[in-house]
């Protein structure tokens, strides 16, 4: 089989004829070129590039959703108060009392780029077995997380959270996954706020997963280094059915995602904001007589 030796540099494109007798003719460098470039920021992407156009084998246990590189790109801080007042869209995943809760919401803002404000809970139980070796206190000291205390989360914390933010910004909806969520959507309801279910599958996840890929590739998310959210981030790992839709998974047992998924269920409806067109406002009437004259 025509493939790349071992030694060759993936990157170095005079070397990919090794892999592709016919290039040239049925396929033209410059489009592979492109295709490589675009894709190899992302390493399931990436790897479907290497193992169909180098004829490479590539372990699938490397299908992270984006290189660490790019998420720390996007390195942009935002002044919070500058948001009060503003719009946003709410998101959560409850996943089990016993693990992480996380929550966010999602500004889209003027300039085409998106702002994510997240925040996740943990039980005491949790930071005492302490089986992932992680920087609880840490996360706890900079704001990002609330460590519960007992043995799981309680989920009026969340509640508490969205109604303590409503008073700073105007939060149009949120999303959930519907597992576990029927007592705390039931009294969000009740508070005043607007629900809506994210169902968990590729019609309802694929477009807005792949437009958070395309986000971060061009340095468009800001999320003030969130150290948590980054590390969600990180966990994400890609899985792709035989349509070519993806749905996320985590890399490991230990490699939580809590917070992506929060964000993902609130970018399922921010994505449909940022795709309606704006309007000008000067709209002139036209009669048929007006047109004939012309």
């Amino acid at each position: 089989m025509a493939e790349l030796d071992e030694e060759d540099d993936l990157n170095d494109s005079s070397k990919w004829i090794k892999a592709n007798p016919s290039l040239g003719t049925t396929l033209k460098i410059d489009t592979l070129i492109e295709e490589w470039e675009s894709r190899q920021h992302i390493p399931a992407e990436r790897n479907d590039f290497i193992t169909k156009r180098l004829n490479l084998f590539v372990q699938s246990d490397e299908q992270s959703f984006i290189d660490f590189e790019i998420i720390k790109k996007n390195n942009a801080l935002i002044d919070l108060d500058s948001l009060r007042g503003r719009s946003c869209i709410g998101g959560f995943d409850l996943s089990q009392t016993e693990d992480f809760t996380s929550a966010c919401l999602e500004f889209d803002l003027d300039d085409g780029r998106v702002f994510v404000l997240s925040h996740s809970w943990v039980p005491q139980k949790k930071v005492d077995l302490d089986n992932e070796k992680l920087p609880f206190e840490e996360w706890k000291k900079e704001g990002l997380l609330s460590i519960c205390p007992g043995a799981y989360v309680d989920y009026k914390y969340v509640l508490e959270w969205f109604i303590k933010k409503s008073e700073l910004y105007q939060i149009d909806l949120i999303t959930f996954d519907p597992a576990n969520a029927y007592r705390l959507v039931e009294d969000m309801k009740n508070f005043g706020f607007k629900c809506e279910i994210v169902r968990q599958g590729p019609l309802t996840l694929n477009a807005p997963l792949k437009d958070i890929k395309e986000l971060l590739l061009d340095g468009k998310v800001i999320y003030n280094n969130n150290k948590l959210l980054r590390w969600y981030l990180n966990n994400v790992k890609l899985v792709e059915d035989r349509n070519g839709n993806w749905l996320p998974t985590k890399q490991g047992r230990y490699r939580k995602i809590d917070g992506f998924a929060a964000w993902l269920n609130a970018h399922s409806e921010v994505i449909k904001r940022m795709a309606m067109p704006e309007l000008s406002g000067s709209v002139d009437f036209v009669s048929i007589k007006d047109l004939l004259r012309r």
